[in-house]
């Protein structure tokens, strides 16, 4: 599980929590943590006491990829094309120590079929920055692929993976070094092949018999 929390007091409670659990898919994580780390270094404060912003803004990059929006009292609520993943908002006004216990959620995404290792869940409570949040519902929403080993996809999940090739990695000048070195040194340790030389046959060394005719017997008186 992974928690993120700002602290304007290191020795009080969390301004504000994120909250992945140990099934959220890492890009989410790396987009939440690599927004704030940007923040951050512009402006630490921001991170604590900027701008409230709406929560729309959070909503915008489910909206532009077509998730599907419904509202139910002071709730709104996403599911994507697939119905596979979704976020839902709760409005009003929440405990900010019960929303820190995880007893309620101002905002709630998940994803994957319905099960303990097959659905993932991240939570944010109302402080969390909206640009944050939108950082991670835009890589939530993005259908570009994603690296993963057959044993990290859980099983009730697989029938509805949609699986692409991993085309191969352009070589770098140090691969193309590694090559032609170790192309050179094979044909540095190929054995030369010499022609055999030649030689003569034994009978062409004899030398040719003289061939002796008969005689014809002498006549007789």
């Amino acid at each position: 599980m992974w928690k993120v929390a700002a602290h304007s007091d290191p020795f009080g409670p969390p301004d504000w929590l994120a909250t992945f659990d140990a099934n959220t898919p890492t890009e989410l994580v790396t987009a939440f943590t690599t927004t704030l780390a940007a923040r951050y270094s512009e402006d630490p404060d921001t991170v604590l006491t900027g701008v409230r912003r709406p929560a729309e803004e959070g909503f915008r990059p489910l909206k532009e990829a077509g998730w599907k929006r419904g509202t139910w009292q002071l709730t709104t609520l996403f599911t994507a094309p697939d119905e596979l993943a979704g976020l839902t908002h709760r409005g009003g006004v929440l405990n900010p120590h019960a929303e820190l216990r995880g007893d309620e959620d101002r905002w709630l995404l998940w994803g994957g079929r319905d099960g303990y290792s097959s659905r993932w869940y991240a939570t944010f409570t109302t402080a969390v920055p909206v640009d944050l949040i939108a950082a991670t519902t835009a890589r939530l929403a993005d259908p570009a692929p994603v690296l993963r080993y057959e044993s990290e996809v859980p099983e009730q999940n697989r029938g509805v993976a949609r699986i692409r090739p991993v085309p191969p990695p352009v070589p770098t000048p140090l691969d193309v070094r590694r090559a032609t070195a170790a192309r050179a040194r094979s044909h540095a340790a190929r054995p030369v092949s010499r022609a055999p030389a030649a030689t003569c046959s034994p009978t062409a060394l004899l030398p040719a018999r003289p061939s002796h005719g008969r005689r014809a017997p002498a006549g007789r008186s």
